[in-house]
């Protein structure tokens, strides 16, 4: 902790950010959320910081309404809410329900034939709502879902369907949702069940209202400058679904105090900080658009990326450290220990929805650290354990001022590290060790057919390789951290993504190392002869893939020697 820095923290400030942020309904491309950028970049101003107010055309999906009616065996009109980026169908398809009693145990797409056979012409009702899941009922000739929530507030949420990472391309334009997708809350969703189980046919007319555009939206940047042009990016959204809140008016508010207390400090690396739009209704417009539009820059210069997503959250007591393992796990552990007082109580991979468009650039360090309630109050099943999540009731009654500043502070010393640290705080070995249990588990719950026996090679050549990079003695820091941002990058793209480096992976639930994870639990034994071939066409490509990239970072590190 440095005391310094953190009695420069200006708690009423902070307050008062989340209070005006909040009073906005912050949809992307929306007048209010232009006005909220105009709030952002006016303390930017004020406080005589270096920043670019970016815009750009966007192509977004805004949910404006849903609704179910059962028309038989009875009558009813049932609470809902369409899905952004399901189809736009206002006067309603009409059809019989089927439930998809797999989803009940899994969030997974697998199964036996019959699980898809008899959707089609159907409304699905599933607890499975994922990207996935729905272009697969889709294919299956389903003509809606009606998805219900896992646990049991009455609040409806806001969520998307979106397969498509960024603006879509004449590519992946075909990979749009076609049919419509509403969420309902457990209670309806039960009820419904029911008289599934009892009447055996339940006939239902399902309407959705969605507005799909291209809109303008403006992206803020922040730049403080250090001695070098190497620097660090923190970025958090500020797009929101209602006014948002925790989601994400305090992440902003965050990163406009970090802004005024780094303005006034020397570092030696730079700082830029981002402001997203068009994370909740573009699929991460935002962060997309900056990384095609600078990718070189992000390339040679970016050596670190925190996102930060819903700090200073009610009842968010505990704090977990988020990241891809390439970095010393002290890193987060011994900031998250100084300011909560415990260890924490487990680390996790980041996941697919923070804004992660990076992983084509070498950036070697990504962070984020996830807030959420204490184990036994948790009892909502949304990213941060509270109902409130992506409602219209997260407003400033939600925020916890102690929290937040909280949050802040760890923020502002896992930045202040980064930008002063002279060896970028990076653990190759640990990284690896990771990735072999992650590789040996999948070759363990897979087909003996995907043959993991040069990947299994290929990792014990480079693991050797950066334990004889440990024991060398480094006297040129720039150079030597120019090799860990190079290969750190690389290694955390086999990790974490499966596409070419210039392109994105769709939205679809993440495992690390996506392009291997598809073999997974997949045997001859339960999946199609059709389906076994493709799977394994991919697999092999992906297999090819990760052996030669390995191999160049294998070659880096020799070149390094010489």
């Amino acid at each position: 902790m440095n005391p310094q820095l953190i009695e420069l923290m200006d708690k009423e400030l902070l307050n008062q950010h989340v209070k005006e942020l909040s009073a906005y309904e912050r949809l992307t491309g929306e007048e209010e959320a232009e006005r909220a950028v105009d709030y952002i970049v006016g303390n930017l101003q004020q406080h005589h910081i270096s920043y670019n107010r970016y815009q750009f055309d966007g192509y977004f999906s805004d949910p404006i309404h849903g609704a179910v009616f059962v028309t038989a065996p009875m009558k009813l009109a049932i609470r809902a809410k369409a899905r952004s980026f399901g189809a736009n169908l206002p006067n309603g398809v009409k059809g019989n329900l089927l439930y998809d009693f797999f989803s009940e145990h899994s969030t997974g797409i697998s199964g036996p034939v019959e699980r898809y056979e008899k959707m089609k012409d159907k409304i699905i009702i599933s607890w499975n709502y994922y990207e996935d899941y729905v272009k697969k009922i889709e294919s299956a000739g389903a003509i809606g879902l009606i998805h219900i929530w896992p646990s049991k507030e009455k609040a409806l949420h806001e969520e998307t369907v979106g397969t498509i990472w960024g603006t879509p391309t004449m590519g992946t334009v075909d990979q749009l949702t076609k049919i419509p997708v509403v969420g309902i809350n457990h209670e309806d969703g039960s009820k419904l069940l029911e008289w599934i189980k009892e009447e055996h046919s339940v006939e239902v007319v399902l309407k959705t209202e969605v507005r799909n555009s291209v809109k303008k939206t403006s992206l803020p940047v922040a730049t403080i400058r250090g001695e070098l042009e190497e620097y660090i990016l923190v970025s958090g959204h500020y797009d929101s679904w209602h006014k948002g809140a925790t989601d994400n008016a305090t992440a902003n508010s965050l990163m406009l105090e970090m802004a005024r207390i780094f303005s006034t400090q020397k570092s030696k690396r730079s700082i830029k900080i981002a402001w997203w739009p068009g994370h909740s209704n573009g699929r991460y417009a935002g962060s997309a658009w900056y990384c095609d539009q600078f990718w070189e820059e992000i390339n040679e210069k970016c050596v670190a990326h925190i996102n930060i997503d819903f700090p200073g959250t009610k009842g968010n007591v505990q704090v977990v450290p988020r990241s891809t393992a390439m970095e010393k796990e002290e890193l987060l552990t011994d900031i998250i220990r100084d300011y909560t007082k415990k260890e924490p109580s487990r680390s996790d991979y980041l996941p697919r929805g923070a804004d992660q468009s990076f992983w084509g650039t070498n950036i070697p360090i990504h962070l984020m650290l996830k807030y959420e309630p204490i184990d036994q109050e948790k009892r909502y099943q949304t990213p941060g354990g509270n109902w409130w999540w992506h409602t219209e009731e997260d407003l400033v009654d939600k925020v916890d001022c102690d929290l937040l500043e909280r949050d802040t502070g760890m923020h502002i010393d896992l930045v202040n590290h980064l930008v002063n640290v002279p060896i970028l705080p990076i653990n190759l070995l640990r990284f690896l060790a990771k990735s072999k249990e992650i590789i040996k588990d999948l070759d363990n719950h897979s087909d003996e057919a995907f043959d993991f026996t040069k990947i299994h090679q290929i990792f014990e050549r480079v693991s050797i390789m950066a334990g004889e990079l440990l024991e060398k003695e480094e006297s040129d820091k720039t150079s030597y951290n120019k090799l860990l941002k190079s290969i750190g990058g690389k290694l955390n793209r086999l990790k974490f993504s499966y596409s070419s480096r210039y392109d994105y992976d769709n939205t679809y639930p993440f495992q690390p190392y996506p392009g291997l994870a598809k073999v997974k639990d997949v045997y001859r034994s339960n999946t199609t002869q059709e389906d076994f071939l493709f799977i394994s066409t991919f697999f092999i490509r992906q297999r090819n893939r990760i052996v030669n990239e390995i191999k160049e970072v294998i070659m880096e590190i020799e070149r390094y020697f010489d």
